[in-house]
This record gives C-alpha cells, sequence and structure tokens, in this order.
C-alpha cells in the first residue's frame, strides 16, 4: 500500500523530474490545484493518476475509481493535467467517465524481446564495447532464446523466467554430454544474465512504459550457484603437454599454442593479432582491442621466448601463407587462424582457455606478485585502491621482468629432466 501521508506540490515536469523515486512503500504526491490529480512514484516509476469517487446510489457510498494519465516522462504533466481537467468537466456536468478514457495507449506489448535486443545491442555498439561480447550475447539470443525472440518483453512474468532457466540447463546438459563441462548451469546462468541486461536497459535507459517495477530476471535464489574451474596446468603436467605440442603437425599451430601459454592471453586477442601491433624495439604487442572494448586497450611486454614464437612463425607464415602473413601473426587460408581446438587425432589436453588458467598458476609458481601478474593479464586493478596508484606505463620494464621470469619458469619445467 502506498504511503498516507501524501505531499502536495504544483504538479510541473521540472518538478516531478526532480523527485525521487520511492526506496520502499509507493509514495503519493498531490496536485496542489486540482483535487484527485496526483503523482504514483514506485521504485522505479513515476505515474500520473486521477482518483474520484462515483455518485451516491440508493443512499449507498460510491466506489473509489482511479484513472492512469501516462506515465514521465513519456506523458507530460501538462497533457496529465488537461485529462485529469476534462474528467472533472464530466463528473461536474454529471455524465459518465468511459471506461479508460484517460488511458494512455501502451506500446508496450509490441516490444518483443528481439526489438529490446536489437536496442540494447546498437548501444553497445555505440558504447565501442568488445565485438566478442556483443557475439556472445547474440550467440546466447539465437541459441537459447529462440521462443522469447517474438514473445513480448511486458509479457515475461517470473514464473517464465524460472521455467526457462530449467529448460536451458537440461538442453545444454544434454547438447554438451560427454565434454568436461556438461552440467548446463553455466549456460543457463550466463543466458539470464543477459536476458536481464536487455531488460534493465529497456526499462532504465529507455524509461519504457508500461514493465513491471521487478525485473523477472533478477538473480535472487534463481541462478544455480558456480565455482571457479579449476582447468589450468601445473608444473607436473606441463611434460606432457609439451609433447604432444610437438606431435602436432602443423607449425603455426604449434607456435599458437605456446604463444597462448606464454602471453596468457585470451583465444580472441591471439588468432587476431596483427604484424602492425608488434614492436620488435620495445618489444611489445598492442592488443588494441580486448575484452572490454579500446577502454582495455594495452601493451603486452615480449619475453625472448615469446619473441622466438613470432619469429618462427613469421617464417613459416611467409612459406604457407604469404599474403595472409603480411596482415595475421597466426595466419590461415583467407586470414587467421579461426579456431584453437585440435580435432583428429593429434589433441592437446589444454588449449584456449585454460592455457590463460594456465598461465596464471604457473606465474604465481614462479613468484610473480600479484600487481604485476594482474597488469600482464590485463584484468582491472582499479578495485584496489592501492593498486590503482600504480603508473602502468612506467612498469613497463618491470613488467618485462616478469613475463622473463614466467617465460623462464615454463620453458624449464615443460622438458623432462630424467
Amino acid at each position: 500500500m502506498p504511503s498516507t501521508q501524501a505531499t502536495r506540490i504544483l504538479l510541473t515536469d521540472k518538478a516531478v523530474k526532480g523527485l525521487p523515486f520511492a526506496p520502499a512503500k509507493p509514495q503519493i504526491i498531490r496536485d496542489s490545484k486540482i483535487a484527485g490529480f496526483h503523482l504514483w512514484v514506485g521504485k522505479s516509476t513515476k505515474t500520473y493518476r486521477f482518483q474520484y469517487e462515483t455518485p451516491r446510489v440508493d443512499g449507498q457510498r460510491g466506489s473509489t475509481k482511479v484513472e492512469w494519465l501516462g506515465e514521465h516522462p513519456h506523458a507530460s504533466a501538462d497533457e496529465a493535467r488537461a485529462k485529469a481537467l476534462e474528467i472533472v468537466a464530466l463528473r461536474a456536468r454529471g455524465e459518465p467517465i468511459p471506461r479508460g478514457f484517460a488511458t494512455v495507449p501502451d506500446a508496450t506489448p509490441a516490444l518483443t524481446f528481439k526489438a529490446a535486443w536489437d536496442a540494447y545491442k546498437a548501444a553497445l555498439e555505440k558504447q565501442d564495447r568488445s565485438i566478442r561480447t556483443i557475439a556472445d550475447y547474440q550467440d546466447k539470443f539465437d541459441r537459447h532464446l529462440k521462443d522469447w525472440h517474438d514473445k513480448p518483453l511486458a509479457s515475461i512474468k517470473r514464473e517464465d523466467v524460472v521455467q526457462e532457466h530449467a529448460a536451458i540447463t537440461e538442453r545444454a546438459r544434454k547438447a554438451r554430454a560427454g565434454q568436461k563441462y556438461a552440467s548446463g548451469k553455466y549456460a543457463a546462468n550466463g543466458t539470464l544474465r543477459f536476458a536481464r541486461a536487455v531488460w534493465n536497459y529497456v526499462k532504465d535507459e529507455l524509461e519504457t512504459p508500461g514493465l513491471p517495477e521487478r525485473n523477472p530476471f533478477r538473480s535472487g535464489k534463481l541462478f544455480h550457484k558456480e565455482k571457479a574451474r579449476s582447468t589450468g596446468m601445473g608444473v607436473a603436467e606441463l611434460p606432457a603437454w609439451w609433447e604432444q605440442l610437438e606431435a602436432l603437425a602443423n607449425p603455426i599451430r604449434r607456435e599458437l599454442h605456446l604463444f597462448m601459454l606464454l602471453s596468457g592471453l585470451r583465444r580472441t586477442d591471439v588468432l587476431t593479432a596483427r604484424w602492425a601491433n608488434f614492436d620488435a624495439a620495445r618489444p611489445s604487442l598492442r592488443l588494441p582491442s580486448p575484452k572490454g572494448g579500446e577502454e582495455r586497450a594495452f601493451e603486452l611486454p615480449l619475453s625472448t621466448a615469446m619473441l622466438g614464437c613470432l619469429e618462427r612463425v613469421k617464417v613459416v607464415g611467409q612459406t604457407y601463407y604469404p599474403e595472409e602473413s603480411r596482415i595475421w601473426i597466426f595466419p590461415a587460408t583467407g586470414g587467421h587462424v579461426a579456431e584453437v581446438k585440435e580435432e583428429g587425432r593429434q589433441k592437446l589436453s589444454h588449449t584456449g582457455h585454460a592455457l590463460r588458467h594456465s598461465f596464471r598458476t604457473l606465474a604465481a609458481a614462479a613468484g610473480v606478485d600479484r600487481l604485476r601478474l594482474k597488469i600482464l593479464m590485463n584484468h582491472a586493478i582499479d578495485d584496489d585502491v592501492t593498486d590503482a596508484y600504480a603508473n602502468v606505463p612506467a612498469l613497463f620494464a618491470s613488467l618485462r621482468d616478469a613475463q622473463e621470469q614466467i617465460s623462464a619458469f615454463i620453458t624449464k619445467n615443460m622438458v623432462t629432466t630424467q
């Protein structure tokens, strides 16, 4: 129930805009000039309304009626006031008020989940968000939410979300049967986090009217519990992985996997690495658009072992892919290597993101401090006040020393000492 302590002010666009949302119970702000005309303030909406009582019948008191006159800022205070005065005039003449006569046409049901995602995607692109982030959202939308593409966003209830979360979990589990991580829990959680972001955007940023106050995709007790996946290699596993690597027939892919382990870079950053971003003088490799977009661009110092990878792959690339190797560090037919997973009989126990986890594990074993490791992995350091004070460009020489330390530790332990 709304608060019984109703404030009276002159309802204008400026006044309504300056009113805070209700932190708990809804509040009523009454207009100082027109009796019955008021603003209903909720946790995330401000709605103009007119409240009145129907005439007495046979001595019995009439019932209380409420007409909804529009939601701020989609309806102006002047428009709502004009409708309120129209109701006052009808009542003064003793004429009935047509059912829903003052109701603002609600276009929300026409806003489908697909339309909402298109709007959110356009906003992400405008903000220069990472291409891979947008592609990941698109994959979740296409793969797990097919049945909801044309569903009106306003019609999605919490019960629907709970059922869909369970359905996604089961579908993903079946699709990944036999794989290392086949529970489907992470796919379901990730999909609904994406859906929650879409809903929040159209509700809060676009201020789409008619949506409920609470996001039906909110986490609460809905999401599965998650824990970090222990996919990284330790020192004891390096020799076996090295033997698997040497058995690969494709020399470009051999250098690709080794470079991923030595650098700790994300898969896409390595696959799309360009020679134009390689600086042999520093030496370093610039990553202009990593995860997080251009704002997270950084310069990765290269160790001697990493330079060896690049020297070897350049020679091989020019031999097999003379055109593609002019642009891409790890070239393939028509462009760059597109997939890190090895197919066929010769496979690696660890590829892709597991090598990034391995880099983190082995760097700790090599004794590299946490701050420099976070910078080398391009993890945010501004969450910690002390770390945020660090001048990253000024640390470049020290970061390269850390990179050398990690690479030397890895290469030393990859070869068995029997």
